[in-house]
């Protein structure tokens, strides 16, 4: 049935100079006085607004700064590094501008396509253009590991629940299993024919997912490095995928299946997300291995990510376009909202689960969070977290509820927000 596609509304954006916190940090140093930086904002079919942010020291605080909006912008300040900017002749309302806490510079000497954080917030892992994998710790970015074997760029990588193993994958249509402890790599999955392009762990990390440019879906077990199933067979590229459990309320009807294979370990209540080269959105129930809804999105172009909440029943996908849409996996052939503030990629989108609100990076270099609660009446971004060059962002993660943002992408290096 095919998706009753709402026209994306148009939302404002709010950009900032990347270096801004420096700004900040030679006035707090005392190597200048007084110091600015500019803040641009854009609305479509509006005429943009340029304004600067003046920054002085604070007499009434000790290792504090003022902040004076000019030109248009009206800012408050927050902390020393975050503060709320405004601007009136294009409605924008308040929005938190926060800068980076720690960055991790040139990691790589080429772009980071993937990157994940370990459950406990420890430990990072990174993966390049040039097939090399990095293990570091997130308190100062120190490398630990270096973890070569792929022969092509990473395309995912991610950490089982223990934090203690990695899982990667390829265009060289590997995936890899790796020891973050000592570096080695006990097991390899063969079977892709095209590139791998993103991956899942199933519960613990006894079976795994991974998705392909060869158009399909595999379960794999683990312990023989085996293909379980070979799901999906479209005729396009599958770019991401998203696991979440089988919503307890939805008019998806299942299939059941009583022959399950003995290596299969926790997938009876799982369904997959996954988003296609040709703007298809499709979720596959892992109990049967078929089909369980397909619906197309805005304007059929290219989806490059995907995210999926079961506790607010919020499936999101990104296009090719700059397109966002939010669907509730409940009646998921009807979009909740469609929005857009360029016509950048998307490369990643991830839900905070506590709050349901989703962080998106974009190949503008811009990340951002969108409050989903607002539904239909999204008008703008609730954050915009700032650090990057105009560098397009290939990974977003997220650490206890929000608190820690991370990003990375071509400029090689990885920023907490």
């Amino acid at each position: 049935m095919p998706n009753e596609i709402n026209n994306p509304i148009h939302i404002p954006q709010v950009t900032v100079q990347s270096d801004w916190t420096e700004v900040i940090s030679d006035v707090l140093r005392g190597t200048v006085a007084s110091e600015t930086f500019w803040v641009s904002c854009y609305r479509k079919g509006s005429a943009s607004i340029h304004g600067s942010v003046q920054v002085k020291r604070s007499f009434a605080e000790t290792h504090s700064v003022e902040l004076t909006g000019k030109d248009g912008i009206v800012v408050e300040k927050i902390t020393n590094y975050s503060f709320y900017a405004s601007c009136e002749e294009l409605g924008i309302m308040k929005t938190i501008i926060k800068g980076t806490k720690a960055v991790f510079k040139t990691l790589h000497t080429s772009a980071i396509k993937s990157m994940d954080i370990s459950p406990g917030g420890e430990l990072f892992v990174t993966g390049d253009n040039e097939g090399l994998l990095k293990v570091g710790d997130t308190r100062d970015g120190s490398v630990r590991r270096e973890l070569k074997g792929h022969l092509a760029d990473i395309t995912t990588c991610r950490f089982f629940p223990s934090g203690q193993v990695i899982l990667s994958g390829a265009s060289d249509f590997q995936l890899r299993i790796w020891s973050a402890l000592d570096g080695s790599n006990p097991v390899t999955f063969k079977g892709h024919t095209k590139g791998v392009t993103d991956s899942a762990i199933i519960d613990r990390g006894r079976n795994v997912l991974s998705s392909a440019r060869d158009g399909t879906i595999r379960l794999w077990d683990c312990g023989s490095a085996s293909i379980i199933r070979a799901m999906g067979n479209y005729t396009c590229a599958v770019n991401k995928i998203s696991l979440g459990l089988f919503p307890s309320e939805s008019n998806i009807e299942r299939k059941s299946n009583d022959e399950l294979d003995s290596r299969e370990v926790a997938t009876n209540d799982k369904l997959v997300i996954c988003v296609l080269e040709d703007g298809s959105i499709n979720g596959i129930d892992l109990i049967s291995k078929e089909e369980a809804f397909t619906t197309k999105s805005y304007r059929n172009v290219p989806l490059h990510a995907c995210a999926y909440s079961f506790k607010h029943n919020f499936v999101a996908v990104g296009s090719a376009e700059g397109v966002i849409e939010v669907f509730d996996i409940r009646n998921i052939n009807k979009d909740l909202f469609a929005i857009q503030r360029n016509d950048s990629t998307i490369h990643d989108l991830i839900f905070i689960e506590e709050t349901g609100d989703l962080l998106v990076g974009q190949g503008d270099g811009s990340a951002f969070q969108i409050p989903t609660g607002l539904t239909s009446n999204i008008s703008q971004a609730s954050q915009e977290f700032i650090g990057f060059d105009m560098d397009p962002i290939y990974s977003i993660r997220v650490i206890d509820n929000g608190n820690f943002i991370y990003a990375a992408g071509r400029d090689g290096s990885l920023r907490r927000f």
